[in-house]
């Protein structure tokens, strides 16, 4: 478990009285306010009741900072105390630097005063400093008083909790919770009595601590398992990482990531520093931004601005400096031209400095591509882990139809992309294969089709069976009835209904297989069934956590925050449903699969239940803290031209193997068309492997081009154009390149693997070149982006906007036959090596003649 900075560590005599003394002199020159005691988990200002320090007349805005936070700051205990308080308290907290002064204390420490004070108040230890931001409060709630009950706690949570969890003593351990669980029966929701039930500052040390106990709810005492699913919702606790991420000092300048937003933003960082020392305890971002117009530079910082008013309000502007581009200048200054990255630098408008990318580190990024043959891959601070995708999930005797598109495009594209950062991804594929709708088809087949599983018929034949049998089912209460029975025989193991739905399952898997194969779609089945006995014992456990509730008419349900209705676990007749099966997939996904990650690919309209779902796995404690990302993708509705679902004119549901054909189809045509016209680089034999390749890559960019959440239309027409945002424009884009590399060779002798090898210079003397260069740049910036989200959009806009600089390229710069041939055909190599990477993450294969 996370120690708890300067509350562990004893101080000797003689450094108490140093910190007495320090914390004295501060308390003069501000006024009264300030000074230092002892107390549970370390030092905090004296004169409890006095209040926030007095700050001094000339420091017109003296703020509370958090020195020498570790390097793991979003996961140390007593940071994580320190943003908390900061939050439920309402006092901004803003980064301290580090104070080698304050070595002595072990972790961070909490400073107040104005930015220039080189002696601010201290205090320090996780709980002190919570006592210390109470006592800064206004005192005018009974939740942030500091009494003596308060203080007891806290010396327990330091004393007895601390150590107990730490120990893995299970007597210890018992014992430690059987108090805690004591005061919550007399006082609910918090273990001290003066809050009237709120969050105050013993809650938030004994629930840092239990978080970071990582102990299951199951573990818990029930009382306490409330009081902990409570807090992990409360603001104070829910944005305490986040804060402590903020509170860390900017990373300085590391040459081996590629990262173009890291590298100007960790020049920029440092200049400002070197500038304005007192920035970092300002609060003023310290971060670069690419710049939406390239014809002012490549990347910017806005810093100059903010830092200007607050060093201003602060009384600490340097002598000289009175405007925002006087700021400005002075970073540039701090800067200097010796910087590995960028070069001309400039102020523009109030105060925005821009910049441009230094030819040199372009020219590394450039031959990293071509030395490694692949972009360079982002530099990521957390390991990808083990990842399960869900997506894809068509239905059991039923084809898959156009609805089924876009959770299995988007669903192989996260799980490419995760892929390729490291993770090590399960894929799969949830199919609907269990429910009451087996029980109707199985009777049907038993009355229509008595010799159904000898003559076995086609899925067509199954999809006109279902919707009989759902005719059925709605007309005929007896067949209802009947098909009711069906399905508690089929979940009892009836061997004729196993045998009649293990037909079903391998027919539709077949015709599965069809639109995988098309689609290059690779995921392993674990339907519905698979978690059919997995269901009671997670029942069972929410049960024994005490948060099982039973409902009218006996359903058993688990309600969670935000949400009017529960996830029903078990319905009142003893069946299950799709919250039963999902709850018992999460389990088994993070239990035995070991995922740190899970990732629901389905349309928007489950967002809700999904969002329950983690909300229940947390509440449980399957999921602690930030220990597992649980994501939903939900995607919108593909429409025809009339903006309704996309159907057949007769108004059935379009096959989805249809829909891919069709696209295939009319690239065959077109491609033909270019063979008789003589303006084509393949052969009638290369026709249909070719338009494979660009029909389904055209149906696919189509739909991840956008963001997934939005509807779209979808037309044949725009997706098969050579123009504008489409695969097919890509393909051709990346086809021209590597004629270009081909003819370089058979008509000049060229040879780029050669090249490559002999280590030929390329150089950037043309502005365009320059220009494709700075695009492939960006490459690992667009990966770090898409992780965030997963939207695979963020891959489509870089290729396009890199194809588009790719062609200004190869028009404004002849390459062929010219001095700078050489040059110029490695960086079409390198463009060409990027592209590929991209159709890959896509799952979109590239073609290299068109």
């Amino acid at each position: 478990m996370a120690d708890d900075g300067g509350g562990e560590k004893k101080l000797s005599k003689k450094e108490l009285k140093k910190l007495a003394k320090k914390a004295e002199k501060a308390q003069k020159k501000n006024g009264g306010g300030g000074g230092a005691s002892t107390g549970a988990g370390g030092g905090a200002s004296s004169k409890p009741d006095a209040g926030q320090p007095t700050p001094r007349a000339k420091a017109a805005a003296p703020s509370y900072r958090l020195a020498n936070v570790p390097p793991d700051g979003e996961t140390d205990a007593c940071t994580l105390k320190a943003c908390a308080a900061s939050v439920l308290y309402g006092i901004p907290l803003l980064p301290g630097g580090v104070s080698d002064e304050l070595s002595f204390v072990k972790g961070p420490a909490l400073l107040y005063g104005g930015p220039a004070d080189p002696t601010p108040a201290v205090a320090f230890g996780g709980n002190g400093i919570i006592k210390a931001l109470a006592l800064a409060a206004p005192a005018d709630e009974g939740r942030r008083r500091v009494t003596a009950e308060v203080d007891d706690w806290l010396e327990f949570e330091r004393e007895e909790l601390r150590p107990a969890l730490a120990s893995g003593n299970a007597k210890r351990v018992d014992k430690a919770l059987a108090r805690v669980e004591a005061a919550l029966c007399d006082h609910q929701t918090s273990v001290a009595s003066a809050g009237g039930g709120a969050m105050g500052p013993a809650d938030l040390a004994i629930s840092l601590t239990l978080i970071g106990g990582g102990m299951s709810a199951a573990a818990l005492p029930p009382a306490v398992a409330t009081y902990l699913d409570i807090a992990r919702g409360h603001p104070a606790i829910a944005s305490a990482r986040k804060l402590a991420g903020s509170l860390l000092p900017p990373p300085p300048y590391d040459p081996s990531n590629p990262s173009l937003l890291a590298a100007t933003s960790a020049v920029f960082a440092a200049g400002i520093l070197v500038a304005f020392p007192s920035a970092a305890s300002l609060g003023v971002e310290l971060k670069s931004f690419k710049c939406k117009d390239m014809r002012h530079g490549d990347y910017q910082c806005n810093a100059a601005m903010p830092l200007y008013q607050k060093l201003k309000a602060a009384g600490a502007l340097p002598d000289g400096v009175s405007t925002p581009q006087q700021v400005a200048s002075a970073i540039i200054d701090a800067i200097g031209a010796d910087n590995p990255v960028m070069e001309d630098l400039k102020v523009n408008g109030p105060g925005f400095i821009m910049s441009r990318i230094k030819a040199s580190y372009l020219l590394d990024g450039v031959n990293d591509i071509l030395k490694n043959a692949a972009p360079t891959k982002p530099v990521l601070t957390a390991q990808s882990g083990n990842v399960v995708v869900d997506f894809s999930s068509p239905n059991i005797a039923k084809e898959m139809h156009v609805g089924h598109l876009r959770s299995t495009i988007i669903g192989e594209s996260v799980c490419r992309i995760l892929e390729y950062v490291g993770a090590d991804v399960s894929r799969v594929n949830h199919v609907g294969d269990w429910g009451t709708q087996f029980g109707m088809l199985i009777q049907y087949l038993k009355e229509e089709y008595p010799d159904f599983t000898d003559d076995v018929p086609n899925i067509t034949d199954l999809t006109a069976f279902y919707k009989n049998a759902k005719m059925r089912f709605d007309e005929s209460p007896e067949f209802k009835k009947v098909s009711q029975l069906n399905v508690v025989k089929l979940q009892a193991g009836d061997e004729e209904c196993r045998k009649i739905w293990q037909v079903l399952c391998d027919v539709s898997r077949k015709e599965f297989e069809k639109v995988y194969n098309r689609l290059d779609i690779k995921v392993t089945e674990c339907g519905e069934s698979f978690y059919n006995d997995k269901i009671a014992p997670v029942i069972g456990e929410f049960d024994k956590a005490g948060i099982l509730t039973s409902e009218e008419g006996g359903a058993k349900c688990v309600w969670v925050d935000g949400y009017p209705q529960p996830l029903m676990l078990q319905k009142s007749d003893g069946g299950y449903g799709y919250d039963s099966t999902d709850m018992a997939a999460i389990k088994y996904r993070i239990d035995k699969l070991g995922a740190t990650q899970c990732v629901y690919i389905t349309d928007f309209t489950q967002g809700d239940h999904f969002q329950m779902v983690f909300k229940a796995a947390r509440k449980i404690g399957w999921v602690e803290g930030d220990s597992h990302r649980l994501d939903h993708i939900g995607f919108g509705t593909v429409q025809g031209e009339d903006g309704k679902r996309f159907k057949t004119r007769s108004g059935d549901t379009v096959r989805l193997v249809d829909l891919l054909d069709e696209a295939v189809s009319r690239m065959e045509a077109s491609l033909n068309e270019r063979i008789a016209e003589g303006k084509a680089g393949i052969t009638k034999d290369q026709v249909h492997e070719t338009a494979c390749a660009m029909g389904y890559g055209a149906v696919k960019y189509f739909d991840l081009r956008r963001n997934p959440t939005s509807n779209y239309i979808f037309s044949y027409d725009r997706m098969l154009d050579t123009k504008g945002n489409t695969a097919i424009y890509l393909l051709y884009a990346h086809a021209r390149l590597e004629s270009i590399i081909s003819r370089a060779e058979a008509d000049h002798g060229v040879n780029v693997d050669e090249l490559i090898k002999g280590g030929q210079a390329i150089v950037l003397g043309h502005k365009s070149e320059r220009n494709l260069a700075l695009h492939l740049e960006i490459f690992a910036d667009c990966i770090e982006e898409t992780l965030k989200d997963l939207y695979p959009y963020h891959i489509c806009d870089f290729v396009y906007n890199l194809s588009i600089a790719a062609s200004d390229f190869v028009t404004q710069c002849k390459v062929l036959g010219t001095d700078e041939m050489q040059s110029r055909v490695l960086l079409c190599r390198a463009t060409a090596i990027t592209m590929r990477q991209c159709f890959q993450l896509l799952g979109i294969r590239h073609v290299m003649r068109i």
